[in-house]
This record gives structure tokens, sequence and C-alpha cells, in this order.
């Protein structure tokens, strides 16, 4: 809303009395002439909303970000390619800057999880592979030590999976608790 620079000025002044930014402040007023306006509704007293305000923790964790020209979009198409929402891309990354997290999107964690469980099948598989009778013993060595080479890799890269998803749950717990 455009306003002369004069009652801006007195209008920043009184929001900046109250602990409030100007969007705050203009927040509750609209709220205030909403609620006196409904029928049956007791009004309360602005100067009471705006005090509560300031006590309030939970609207101390809200923050308002202006993205430069373009962030949005790029956001938007980053959140879009992980399955998510804008606003929760954007605040897994901040999660993870502040906190110095890695923590993953839930569909990406689901997917290592998955990924894990295919590993250990095919671990199980490998175990199981039987050698054929028909060759010679050096040929058969040969094969069983490759064998157990893949079955080591498989199971390598079944743990670090398997750590990157206790890793993600431990600061998602920790993060939301």
């Amino acid at each position: 809303m455009r306003l002369p620079p004069d009652v801006k000025a007195r209008f920043a002044a009184l929001a900046a009395r109250h602990h409030l930014t100007e969007s705050g402040l203009l927040s509750k007023l609209i709220d205030e002439v909403l609620r006196s306006n409904v029928p049956g509704a007791v009004a309360s007293g602005l100067a009471a909303d705006v005090s509560d305000a300031a006590t309030d923790a939970a609207s101390e964790d809200r923050i308002t970000l202006r993205l430069r020209h373009g962030d949005r979009m790029r956001a938007a198409e980053r959140a879009g390619a992980r399955g998510m929402r804008t606003g929760t891309y954007l605040v897994l990354l901040i999660h993870n800057h502040v906190r110095a997290a890695d923590v993953l999107p839930p569909q990406e964690l689901d997917l290592i999880k998955a990924v894990g469980a295919q590993l250990a099948a095919l671990g199980r598989q490998l175990r199981m592979f039987d050698m054929p009778n028909t060759l010679t013993e050096p040929a058969a060595s040969e094969l069983r030590d490759l064998l157990a080479h893949v079955r080591h890799d498989v199971e390598s890269a079944r743990e670090a999976a398997a750590a990157v998803v206790r890793r993600n749950l431990m600061s998602w717990e920790a993060g939301h608790a």
C-alpha cells in the first residue's frame, strides 16, 4: 500500500515502539478489525495483542525472506525435482546449513532405504550362488575370489546406505524434538 512519507514514518515508528515490523503491525490491525466485526466476538484491545505478539515464541520463529529475481523459480524447480513444496525445500536448506547437518528429503531417504534393501537381497543371492561342478580348480578359485570381492563390495555399499539413513533419522529427530 502506498502512503505519504510522513504517514509511513509515523506508522514505522509505531511498529518499532511495539517491537514489530510494519508488516507485523499491519497484520495485527487487520486481525483486530476482522475480529471486532464478527458478530458475537469479544474485541480485545490492539495494545494487548501487540504485547502478546512480542512474547509469543511461535511468532518469533517466523521469518520473511526476500529472494532475488529468479531465485523463487529456481528454488521451485529444485524442490519439484525432489518432490517437495518450495517452502519445505527452503526450510530444509536452512536447517541443513544452520545445524551443519546433511538431512535428506524424506523421498530421497526412502529411496536410499530401498537401495539398501536391494543390496542386502543381492548379497543374500550371491551367498547362495552355487559353483558349477565342471570348472577346473584355477577357474573355480578365481570365480570364488571374484564372488567374495563382489559380496564385500555389496555389503560395503549396503552399510554406507544404512549409515546415511541412520544419520539422517538422528538429525531429523534431533531437529524436530
